[in-house]
């Protein structure tokens, strides 16, 4: 989900391309399948952590960042 790395990006002032594969702490394919099908689901959001920050991703495509500290 490249929304998730633009944003982590954004927030941490990191190169996308510096930060760790999105893979690594949750499935990529799978995460972007919840969102896409969260009428069907009844999903709302999916929470994780990526490179040092809480990531939620809700079911209308909003991602959030926050500092974990």
């Amino acid at each position: 989900m490249v929304a998730v790395v633009s944003a982590v990006a954004r927030v941490s002032g990191e190169d996308p391309f510096e930060l760790p594969p999105l893979n690594n702490v949750i499935n990529a394919d799978a995460l972007n399948e919840l969102v896409a099908s969260d009428r069907h689901t009844g999903l709302e959001s999916v929470s994780f952590e990526y490179a040092g920050y809480n990531v939620v991703a809700t079911g209308s495509g909003e991602v959030k960042v926050t500092s974990k500290a």
